[in-house]
């Protein structure tokens, strides 16, 4: 069966890496879904401020991890870049909010037909726009799960380690109690 890809925004990133790993390019369940970033999230995550509060995005075994990214032809490329223009007009004219890197995700989602992880409300206004898949990061942890790919007790340590953070997803409590009713926190 063919890899069904999903694209990690860089929050969603951030909030899973470290607990599960490897985070991205390890595919799991019966749909095989397997992970991806942009190669844009490691220029994003060699801002100062990001070392800072995640210093481990620089360790060897995070670093490699994020060398995966969706293959694209030279036209896909071509079409992305077209539908990168198209996507920031909207947001410079209608949708203020998203930035740049989030409508280049957006971008890609759509000319690959792949869903997208984000828990940034603007982002996820942006993909309705445009009819992208959009998945909560609570409830890729849920697929995650069903597929036995990670166990309960890391669920409840990411959600300790978001509190502890001050870093909680959107939709946080109402997906907890939907997606994860046994799990209190």
């Amino acid at each position: 069966m063919a890899q069904t890809k999903i694209l990690v925004d860089t929050n969603a990133y951030l909030r899973m890496a470290k607990s599960i790993h490897p985070l991205l390019f390890t595919p799991f369940g019966a749909q095989e879904y397997c992970l991806y970033i942009l190669p844009e999230l490691n220029q994003e995550l060699g801002k100062r401020k990001l070392q800072t509060k995640f210093p481990w995005i620089d360790d060897p075994e995070f670093a490699e991890n994020r060398q995966h990214f969706p293959k694209i032809s030279r036209q896909q490329k071509k079409t992305i870049t077209q539908t990168l223009d198209f996507v920031w007009n909207t947001v410079q004219t209608i949708l203020p909010g998203p930035s740049r890197i989030d409508a280049l995700y957006v971008s890609y989602s759509i000319e690959l037909d792949i869903p997208l992880v984000t828990d940034d409300q603007d982002m996820s206004d942006l993909a309705k726009i445009y009819e992208v898949e959009v998945i909560s990061t609570l409830q890729l942890l849920r697929w995650m799960l069903d597929a036995e790919h990670i166990e309960v007790h890391q669920i409840k340590s990411l959600f300790e380690y978001w509190k502890y953070l001050s870093d909680l997803p959107s939709g946080f409590h109402a997906d907890r109690k939907r997606l994860f009713p046994s799990i209190l926190g």
